[in-house]
């Protein structure tokens, strides 16, 4: 009886009455994806539309998927990473890229405050290693100034990044590492109080979240309609007016024809080391590998353009990379494993539009969900609320 009542569920039921009626039906929008984007979006047609009724539905337990599952870097790319995005992109939609990554990580910071973030003024280095294959070269001096020269229109100074000597990192191996450049303009953030932050904001401000719930398919008529279960399969098919998808990595699971794909990052934390002062954040092969320090424990993580299949070899090379660095990792074992699914495509900039009547997407941030996922949400909500979306603005706080 129990399980043949259970099939009955499934194929019947998925909902009651109640929970229809509370947070699924007579909806002004949904939002389909709880992390950085979703959630900023929502917050902003609040804004713009205090009496909408609003749901945010996520399928993540604790809400975000990438959105907690990244390494935390508030960063906006490290020099060699901006000089292969102007290569691929040219100078103008470069520039463009690492405005909107610059603005929504002001955004970011005003909203929430740097405490509720535990945002800390870290500073970055990109690492060139010794007797390590290197993905970019080593960017001249000529390179680096006309780079400064490029980029101070979005960060506000000549001096974004500098070339300086590697032994002033305590705890590094400056005999493991050829150059060091820095930038002190970047910092990082604990992006489990960023998303504890942000549901904050948004259950004060009415909008109802919902978690746990697979959101299995997509449909548009009169009105965009969104089938909605307790599982990966099946469902109960609701209408709203408006529905915003914010799942980043994977769109292409409701909507099939976006130049979205997911792509997985290895992530590894450390148990405590003994000593280890604070670090900055660190830049590996344009960005493809990332380092940083967490309390007294040290993260690293990436490597996906290394294309090694197998997780424990790429969890093995991870580790021969941050023991070079830092030669007190040896002694210690990896406390935290997870994977991070990133959003990528064959163009680089984000996708924030509308692509049917009624149905809008903010997706494909390129690893770069921290920074961008913000000023995503907020451009989506304009296109959403029907409003214009304001010029960015670099002075709007200030990194430095």
């Amino acid at each position: 009886m129990g399980n043949s009542m259970a099939s009955y569920e499934r194929k019947n039921m998925a909902f009651s009455y109640w929970e229809s009626k509370q947070w699924l039906s007579d909806r002004n929008l949904v939002v389909v994806g709880g992390g950085i984007v979703g959630l900023s979006a929502a917050l902003r047609v609040r804004e713009l539309h205090p009496n909408w009724k609003i749901t945010v539905i996520e399928r993540h337990p604790f809400g975000g998927g990438g959105s907690t599952r990244n390494a935390g870097f508030a960063c906006f790319g490290s020099a060699t990473e901006l000089r292969e995005d102007r290569i691929t992109l040219g100078d103008t939609l470069a520039l463009e890229l690492v405005q909107k990554r610059w603005t929504g990580l002001q955004l970011l910071r005003k909203q929430l405050g740097d405490q509720a973030l535990g945002y800390r003024e870290s500073g970055s280095v990109e690492l060139f290693l010794k007797g390590f294959e290197q993905h970019s070269a080593v960017p001249s001096a000529e390179e680096l100034e006309d780079l400064n020269r490029w980029i101070a229109p979005v960060t506000g100074t000549t001096q974004t990044f500098e070339n300086i000597p590697s032994h002033q990192f305590h705890g590094m191996d400056a005999a493991a590492i050829e150059q060091v450049i820095s930038s002190p303009l970047e910092g990082c953030i604990d992006t489990g109080l960023m998303m504890q932050a942000l549901q904050s904001e948004v259950h004060k401000s009415g909008i109802d979240l919902v978690h746990g719930c697979h959101v299995t398919g997509i449909e548009n008529g009169s009105q965009p309609r969104i089938r909605i279960s307790e599982t990966a399969a099946g469902g109960t098919w609701f209408e709203t007016e408006r529905l915003l998808l914010t799942t980043n990595a994977f769109a292409r699971e409701l909507l099939d024809d976006l130049d979205v794909h997911p792509a997985t990052n290895l992530v590894l934390v450390t148990e405590p080391l003994q000593t280890l002062p604070p670090q900055p954040t660190v830049h590996i092969d344009a960005g493809y590998v990332y380092a940083r320090s967490i309390e007294n424990r040290l993260l690293i993580g990436g490597g996906r353009h290394w294309g090694i299949d197998a997780p424990e070899a790429l969890e093995a090379r991870l580790l021969e990379t941050m023991q070079a660095i830092w030669p007190e990792s040896k002694s210690v074992n990896v406390d935290h494993r997870w994977t991070g699914v990133l959003g990528i495509g064959q163009a680089r900039l984000p996708i924030v539009q509308a692509v049917q009547s009624g149905i809008h997407v903010a997706v494909r941030l390129g690893g770069m969900g921290v920074a961008m996922g913000m000023q995503c949400g907020q451009q989506a909500a304009a296109l959403v609320a029907e409003t214009s979306f304001p010029a960015s603005d670099k002075h709007l706080f200030r990194f430095d």
